[in-house]
């Protein structure tokens, strides 16, 4: 059996509709049983087929595989501003990641809904834990670009959930579109096979119990992640806190320094102003002085003026007695 048989036979299979694939994956298996390859026919029988949330997973991986390879280098990021400890950046790319996965979860549901199946709530939940746990995980992110899960990833911490969610692994990413020119033939690295499982028409309980497992464990990852963010938005606040306190304390110094320049320049006026006082009430003094001297010469002034008038006055009554005395005589 040749490993890249079995990721072409995979990649063709996982690119079917869910409704499709067990017949398809039948005639394939059968076709390599007819050409004398059983580990291959064996193999190809083993593939799961997928649920509609991961079949959903894995149309994103061909349809909008710009996105998605989008999403693995944000995945990266985060990972590393958190182990930084960089708060604002991980508030930034918790952001981002928002917006992709939102934007991700849109495009699978419009995916359904051309398919003719609208994806419930519960497949919608499936798809963004599949798609949160390729952002926290390097494997599972390998496996979303695969584009041949089973079943939704999950990621609880310590590593992806489910791990059978992958039909074939280290295979190449597929390109953001399944066309290619006649002839080529894809480039694929070797894989390795799931483990051969019997179609199960209904649930086990051990699948049950895995489905549960995981269900627990997205719960688990989104608490996780949550208060992943509730730390980083707390780092990113107390390091905006400490650059406004030093804005603050910058803005203080400089306020004061401001400040005792003001004060000396006040003071400085305080003492001019204080010598021009010294100097005006000195000639104030002098002013007075003055004029209480010329008020005693005004006064002096008036009196002899007085005098004088009363002199005239008399001078005049002589005169006229005189001149009256002189008539007289002629």
């Amino acid at each position: 059996m040749q490993d890249a048989d079995l990721a072409s036979a995979a990649e063709e299979l996982y690119a079917l509709s869910p409704g499709d694939f067990t017949a398809a994956r039948d005639e394939r298996a059968a076709q390599a049983r007819a050409a004398g390859d059983r580990d291959l026919a064996q193999a190809i029988g083993g593939l799961r087929r997928p649920v509609v949330s991961a079949w959903l997973v894995n149309q994103l991986a061909r349809e909008a595989g710009d996105q998605v390879a989008e999403l693995v280098a944000l995945g990266e990021s985060l990972r590393q501003a958190q182990q930084d400890l960089a708060g604002e950046r991980v508030r930034e790319l918790s952001m981002q990641r928002r917006t992709l996965v939102a934007a991700l979860v849109a495009e699978a549901k419009r995916i359904a809904a051309r398919d003719g199946r609208p994806a419930g709530l519960q497949v919608e939940r499936e798809v963004e834990a599949t798609l949160q746990a390729a952002l926290a995980d390097s494997g599972a992110a390998a496996a979303v670009r695969a584009g041949c899960l089973a079943s939704p990833l999950s990621y609880a911490g310590l590593g992806v959930g489910d791990a059978a969610s992958v039909a074939t692994r280290g295979r190449r990413a597929p390109a953001a579109s399944r066309t290619a020119p006649a002839g080529e033939k894809a480039e694929r690295k070797p894989v390795r096979p799931a483990q051969a499982r019997a179609k199960r028409p209904r649930e086990t309980p051990a699948e049950r119990e895995a489905r549960r497992a995981a269900e627990q464990a997205e719960r688990q990852a989104r608490q996780a992640a949550a208060e992943a963010e509730r730390r980083a938005a707390k780092i990113a606040e107390a390091q905006e806190a400490v650059r406004r306190a030093a804005d603050g304390a910058s803005a203080a110094a400089a306020d004061l320094a401001a400040a005792d320049r003001a004060l000396a320049t006040a003071r400085a006026a305080q003492e001019s102003a204080r010598s021009q006082v010294e100097r005006l009430d000195k000639e104030l003094s002098l002013a007075i002085a003055a004029e209480s001297q010329a008020n005693r010469a005004v006064r002096d002034a008036q009196r002899a003026k007085e005098a004088a008038a009363r002199a005239a006055d008399t001078a005049d009554r002589r005169l006229a007695r005189a001149q009256t005395a002189a008539r007289r005589l002629d």
